[in-house]
């Protein structure tokens, strides 16, 4: 079923909201519940530290890939076909994960539930951008990462506790996915598209995606949201753990209380982005994350016990809270009803690609430099990427309208052709 138009009423009295939330927490599900036994999966499949950060990048690779694909074919034939069939899979491959008898087999079930997930996330932000419009939208995506918070403040507890008593507990809290896909079908509702939609038309639709992130202000966002992702995947979901469980000796419960602190100032922070969105600009918030996470990669190599990784845990929390919903919200005022599928498909890209190479440069620095090298390599990329956004980027907020004005008139040229 389908509703006419975008609200700006409050998402925390609309019932589409919170399905559309769930479908979020179930795709970011399974890095925060895994991570945490990771040194465990490498005692079991007898694999080194370098290896078995292949457990996460096998999941997050393919979603960089089939993200664009899966776009166009949400664009034609509409969301709800598409996010049906990619729950069912992420539930199944999750399931099956769990059962996997070899490293290789296990990595193989990884891959398909990363193709199960590939469209989650791209299509949950696509429809609070579908449905909510001014403070109604920047409330959404604040409460969006609030919630994200919450939950990844007790997902790497209950993966962690899950470990303790079997490695293949944590995969199969995948099947959830299950009574979701029912919510789906019976009860989310959508705003109907225009009448003038380019769904039908492929030129039209890469022509317009393409237009919108030809931008310099478009690629700076993609470009922090990205270097955001990495950093978590590759250090705070991967090398946090290995550190504290290596090193330190520290049980995966430990490790699910030490990412959790992490999430829970992400929720802290997040739910007062409203009112810091007043003071200052979303551009200025982006720069102050990076600031802080190269801060929190800093301290890092001189923590000589586990529960102290807590600190840069929960400082690079304030990062992501930061920098998260900022880019969402900036992404998603610079689109058009016929650009806002494609743009949120490349958003999910970039960040499933930089997922997957997180774990992946995180492993070079380790090989190349050891475990200190990890942190201090991540927070010269950080800097690295507050001085690029820097220049890409300013805290203006007119670019908005003007560029929003630009696509319009280039839309209305192509249906007039």
């Amino acid at each position: 079923m389908n509703i006419n138009s975008k609200s700006n009423r409050d998402p925390l009295h609309d019932r589409n909201f919170y399905i559309i939330i769930s479908i979020i927490l179930i795709a970011i599900m399974d890095g925060p519940t895994i991570a945490p036994i990771l040194p465990d999966l490498a005692k079991v499949f007898d694999v080194s530290s370098q290896e078995i950060q292949l457990v996460m990048a096998a999941f997050f690779l393919p979603i960089g890939f089939v993200t664009p694909i899966l776009g166009i074919i949400a664009q034609r034939v509409g969301l709800k076909k598409v996010l049906i069939p990619s729950l069912i899979l992420f539930a199944i491959a999750g399931g099956c994960s769990s059962f996997a008898h070899d490293f290789q087999s296990l990595l193989g079930w990884r891959l398909m539930q990363g193709l199960g997930v590939a469209s989650l996330n791209f299509i949950a932000l696509t429809m609070i951008s579908m449905m909510y419009q001014g403070r109604a939208l920047t409330t959404a995506m604040s409460l969006n990462v609030s919630i994200i918070g919450i939950s990844t403040a007790i997902y790497p507890v209950i993966g962690g506790s899950l470990g303790s008593f079997s490695w293949r507990y944590p995969f199969l809290l995948s099947v959830t996915a299950f009574p979701l896909v029912m919510l789906v079908i019976m009860m989310l509702k959508l705003p109907q598209k225009p009448d003038d939609s380019q769904n039908d038309n492929f030129k039209p639709f890469l022509h317009s995606t393409w237009l919108s992130i030809n931008n310099p202000t478009v690629l700076g966002l993609l470009l922090a949201i990205g270097s955001i992702f990495a950093i978590q995947s590759g250090v705070f979901m991967t090398y946090i753990p290995i550190l504290a469980g290596v090193n330190f000796g520290a049980s995966g419960l430990v490790n699910g209380v030490i990412l959790s602190s992490m999430s829970i100032s992400v929720a802290i922070v997040a739910s007062q982005l409203g009112k810091l969105a007043v003071l200052t600009s979303e551009v200025t918030l982006i720069k102050i994350a990076f600031a802080i996470t190269a801060i929190a990669l800093m301290i890092t190599p001189v923590v000589q016990n586990a529960w102290f990784l807590i600190v840069p845990s929960t400082l690079f929390g304030v990062a992501q809270a930061l920098a998260i919903p900022s880019t969402q919200v900036l992404l998603a005022e610079l689109t058009t009803d016929d650009t806002r599928v494609g743009l949120m498909a490349v958003n999910a890209t970039v960040q499933s690609l930089c997922q997957a190479a997180g774990p992946l440069i995180a492993g070079i620095s380790f090989g190349l430099w050891g475990m200190q090298g990890v942190f201090w390599a991540t927070a010269a990329i950080s800097l690295a990427t507050l001085f690029l956004f820097s220049f890409l980027l300013t805290p203006k907020r007119k670019v908005v309208p003007s560029f929003i004005e630009l696509l319009n008139t280039v839309t209305r040229e192509k249906s007039r052709k």
